[in-house]
């Protein structure tokens, strides 16, 4: 007879390893995601060009998302992100030269951002596959939780600052933490046990091929589960939505609300606080109240907090719109990730994560773009129109999103 081990209270040395990855990776993130767009505005200040900025970012993952994530579960996972974080650290270096030797010019820059982007799909997609593996499927909102926060603390309230600043003293610097923390993202991961590296087969069961039936699998998966087909089509939405409304944040800052460039990654540490708070938060109103009304709740005070944004052009009531935009995105995150986790299948995680991607985060390109020509009217155009455009979803998710009542 054997008696089971009582669980451990803590989510475990190898997930702590994968959430200090999580965390050098999304450093990196956030300074491009603040120094990129200083450094477009300072060779132009076109509003439609600086949108091709965001389009590179995203554009990737309507490209290769699904792809992407057959790689993430055919290959080793450790390995699959930290060749994904290497290129990308290879990158930023080269920028960061480029820069220093004031060669730099906006079109290399969005390419630079494409690749940064293309590598994200594979880097991303495995580090939140192996989130299940690592934590265990039972501590998954505990888990996510804690990557969710931990996004928050290194790209707004660490990364923005210091690219503001750091881009301030000297456009290259920036480049140079931007390269490090992909370097020690890709050390850490490498140290991950096996049981990380690739989803659970049966003994002698071959390695699944990667064949156009396979590419597809995680597309299929969606489209054919009743819970997250209606997900994904609302998550879709409201990504469009988003990435119209932030499409031209970087001159809403500098030239709507008049704050010099040091400041433009300190304003961004408002919506950092709040969505480090949502982060943190959300297991309490989800055990209280269910996942459905939260992940409702939370696409109706971003609808309303980005349209305060236009309708209010000023410092202090855009700072508070965005503290509670980062609140309710950063809830709805931990939900829809866990919900994902929960109900897909470990050798589906990757497909099923790129598969999400593709229309989410790929169709963001057409936000971003539309709201680059809403900008070049009116730069309070893409919050009003954004803002008003997800509170019209939120209105229209509650009956879609009422099958989602468990509570945690």
């Amino acid at each position: 007879m054997t008696v089971a081990a009582p669980p451990a209270r803590g989510l475990g040395p190898a997930f702590t390893r994968l959430w200090g990855a999580a965390g050098g990776s999304n450093l990196s993130d956030g300074v491009a995601a603040t120094a990129a767009p200083l450094l477009a505005a300072a060779l132009t200040r076109d509003p439609v060009v600086i949108s091709l900025v965001g389009v590179a970012q995203f554009l990737p993952w309507l490209l290769f998302g699904v792809l992407s994530g057959s790689v993430v579960d055919r290959f080793d996972r450790r390995r699959v992100a930290a060749v994904a974080c290497g290129v990308r650290a290879v990158v930023a270096a080269v920028v960061c030269l480029l820069v220093a030797a004031d060669a730099m010019v906006i079109a290399v820059l969005i390419a630079a951002v494409f690749v940064f982007g293309v590598f994200e799909t594979m880097a991303d997609g495995a580090l939140q596959a192996m989130v299940p593996s690592v934590a265990g499927r039972d501590r998954l909102v505990r888990a996510n939780s804690r990557f969710q926060a931990t996004e928050v603390v290194a790209q707004n309230f660490v990364a923005a600052p210091l690219a503001g600043v750091l881009f301030a003293v000297a456009a290259a610097l920036p480049f140079i933490v931007h390269s490090a923390g992909y370097v020690l993202a890709a050390v850490l991961v490498l140290t991950l046990p096996l049981s990380a590296a690739r989803p659970p087969r049966a003994d002698g069961e071959p390695k699944e091929p990667l064949t156009r039936r396979s590419l597809a699998e995680g597309i299929r998966f969606l489209a054919g589960h009743p819970v997250l087909r209606r997900l994904w089509a609302v998550n879709v939405v409201l990504a469009v939505f988003n990435a119209l409304a932030q499409a031209v944040f970087v001159l809403y800052v500098l030239d709507q609300l008049g704050l010099p460039d040091a400041v433009y990654g300190v304003f961004a540490m408002a919506a950092a606080l709040g969505a480090l708070l949502g982060a943190l938060i959300v297991p309490r109103p989800v055990r209280r109240f269910g996942r459905g009304p939260v992940m409702v709740a939370s696409v109706l005070v971003t609808g309303a907090s980005y349209a305060l944004c236009g309708f209010v052009p000023h410092a202090v009531a855009a700072s508070v719109a965005m503290v509670t935009v980062g609140a309710s995105v950063s809830a709805w995150n931990v939900v829809s990730v866990t919900i994902r986790q929960e109900l897909v299948p470990s050798r589906l995680l990757g497909r099923v994560h790129g598969a999400w991607r593709t229309l989410g985060w790929g169709l963001m390109p057409v936000g971003t773009f539309a709201g680059g020509l809403l900008g070049a009217v009116d730069l309070r155009l893409p919050f009003i129109v954004g803002g008003i455009g997800i509170a019209a979803a939120g209105l229209g998710v509650s009956r879609p999103l009422s099958v989602l009542s468990k509570k945690d």
